[in-house]
């Protein structure tokens, strides 16, 4: 597939063995199925801190991150992920290690997140641990101090836990103004992502990096359309309106040449 462009950044949430409560969580059964199709089809799973290194990545490279550090991450995406020798980001919400994830409502065991022990376990495993700020806050509802803070003691929590440097950070919700990325730089961060699809590197900011969501239909078919497209939506109607605009322009240019 001489149209692949990668590296491409892909976001997951949960993994849940049961039925996601989340539109965001995939089940741990499907996952299964996109590691074996990303192994069947060449791909190439590496770190988000990796894509400091972008040009000398294998051909085919993908980013697998998970957002929050949900605890059903471990049996349903860590393990597999080991065993297959593959490897991923974990985006992690540091005030809420051990505990739930707030921002969801109801407590369930969805909600659960991964604790200290298990963090330091995917992270000698060769698993990248990184920011998800302290208290997932709305950013740009926040002042510049206030993110600066969130992103500051984030990071150095994780670095006191796992004893190595962390340069990776995603947004809460997406959302971040100005300040979130000036407050990211001076924060010692090298890199973050946010919830805007697209390819990587059609951002010229480190600090704007683009990621394709995973939502829980999103079958092994899916996932190829989305490495392929690089977009959130690859429905067979979009896709058919995307060729057909392309040829549509192709005739009238050259009509126009004619």
């Amino acid at each position: 597939m001489s149209h692949i462009r990668s590296p491409i950044i892909l976001m997951y949430h949960g993994t849940p063995d049961e039925t996601p409560d989340s539109v965001y969580s995939i089940k741990s059964q499907v996952f299964a199925k996109h590691l074996k199709y990303l192994q069947q089809n060449g791909w190439t799973t590496v770190l988000f801190k990796d894509l400091d290194k972008a040009q000398s990545l294998p051909e085919k490279s993908v980013v697998l991150t998970f957002d929050d550090g949900y605890k059903n991450n471990f049996q349903g995406a860590f393990l597999p992920l080991a065993e297959r020798g593959m490897k991923a980001s974990w985006f992690i919400t540091t005030d809420c290690i051990g505990g739930h994830a707030h921002w969801l409502g109801k407590i369930s065991r969805q909600t659960q997140m991964l604790d200290a022990a298990q963090l330091l376990e995917m992270h000698s495993a060769g698993m990248e641990i990184a920011s998800h700020t302290c208290s997932h806050p709305d950013l740009s509802l926040l002042s510049y101090d206030q993110q600066l803070a969130e992103f500051e003691t984030a990071k150095k929590v994780l670095e006191n836990l796992l004893c190595t440097p962390v340069t990776s950070l995603a947004y809460p919700f997406g959302r971040f103004n100005a300040d979130s990325i000036a407050a990211a730089d001076r924060s010692g961060y090298s890199r973050a992502c946010t919830t805007r699809p697209g390819w990587f590197g059609s951002e010229n900011n480190p600090f704007l990096v683009r990621r394709i969501a995973i939502f829980s239909n999103d079958s092994a078919s899916v996932l190829a359309r989305k490495l392929a497209y690089a977009d959130n939506d690859v429905s067979w109607r979009k896709i058919v309106n995307y060729y057909t605009g392309r040829i549509l322009s192709k005739l009238h240019i050259e009509a126009g040449i004619q």
